[in-house]
């Protein structure tokens, strides 16, 4: 896995203002992660500022299994892990907040996650900073899945597995 120092993030293709990064602290269950940066539009849906807070003091308890565990899901293999939590709007249409976590470290360790967020309604605009008490009072988590490194690097079946592994160690 790349270090963090190493990422060059196109603006067109992860907006600044929907990024937050998080420093991993312990591993295992004991895993938890430091607020070290959030967008401004992540700013918008929370009213109080948590950068040098973890993750599990921010976190509302309801969303804590699903936010907490994809986490430590990708600083525990070091894989990428996307997910997307769903609640409703006050009409019943699905608002989905979409979250990609990108492991970043050195030596086989993660050291670093950078989680890009966008929520999607294909019903109308959501109010950020109504939205966090929508996904308090009810959430659902309608995918989640881990993405290893070395998928990424197989690109139509010209890569094998193997050299896909050697290219990804010495990204």
């Amino acid at each position: 896995m790349p270090p963090f120092d190493r990422f060059k993030p196109d603006p067109h293709i992860h907006d600044p203002k929907q990024l937050a990064v998080w420093k991993v602290e312990g591993r295992g269950a004991e895993t938890d992660f430091r607020g070290l940066y959030r967008g401004s539009l992540i700013d918008e849906a929370f009213n109080d500022g948590w950068t040098g807070k973890t993750l599990t003091e921010i976190t509302p308890p309801l969303l804590q299994p699903a936010i907490i565990g994809a986490s430590r899901q990708c600083a525990n293999t070091g894989c990428a892990v996307y997910s997307i939590l769903q609640t409703y709007d006050g009409d019943g249409f699905a608002i989905n907040l979409e979250r990609l976590l990108l492991p970043f470290g050195t030596d086989g360790r993660v050291q670093v996650i950078l989680a890009s967020l966008q929520l999607i309604s294909l019903h109308g605009t959501v109010s950020r900073r109504d939205v966090v008490r929508k996904f308090e009072a009810h959430c659902e988590t309608a995918v989640s899945i881990t993405i290893p490194a070395a998928s990424v690097l197989v690109r139509h079946k010209r890569m094998t597995p193997q050299a896909a592994r050697d290219a990804n160690a010495g990204i």
